[in-house]
């Protein structure tokens, strides 16, 4: 039971994932997509955060997307596995599953913007063998994470490529 994209539409989207969709809302951060996340809040909070915000919900909860108010702007994953929950919203939203750039633009910890840090600052915080082999570094101004585009970012690409693929079939 997915509801179709009828509130007021811009780009690019942005998501509440509920309580159940911890690993969803990673990868969609992860993608760029700025996801609000708590697994502690109440859904009568949770309805009032999506409407405040203009967020599209993303819930596992049967119940809550019956709720008049968060019809049109809600979908329901059907699947536990994270593969098919991005291949889901790919399918149903038009979900890119494209990584934009060599480094993510969002925290996948806590969705914040990450930020540009210049090599010889992130020399003092990254293994020896990780400051020589690269150069491009973005940090977590909220909660300190370092990325850089290293194997994980790789393993990452040839996921959402496999994906990709096989929402084409």
């Amino acid at each position: 039971m997915s509801h179709t994209r009828s509130f007021a539409r811009r780009e690019p989207l942005t998501f509440f994932a509920d309580a159940m969709l911890g690993k969803l809302a990673r990868w969609l951060r992860t993608l760029g997509y700025d996801t609000a996340y708590q697994s502690d809040i109440l859904d009568a909070d949770l309805v009032q955060q999506v409407l405040h915000e203009n967020r599209w919900l993303l819930t596992r909860d049967g119940y809550l997307v019956q709720r008049k108010v968060l019809q049109g702007r809600s979908t329901l994953i059907r699947s536990d596995d994270v593969r098919e929950q991005l291949g889901q919203l790919h399918v149903e939203l038009g979900l890119s599953l494209l990584l934009n750039q060599s480094t993510p633009s969002r925290c996948a910890a806590c969705n914040a913007l990450l930020e540009s840090l210049p090599p010889e600052k992130a020399t003092a915080l990254v293994p020896p063998v990780v400051a020589k082999q690269y150069q491009d570094f973005v940090r977590c101004p909220h909660c300190h994470r370092l990325y850089w585009p290293g194997t994980h970012w790789l393993h990452l690409q040839q996921q959402l490529t496999a994906l990709r693929a096989r929402a084409i079939r």
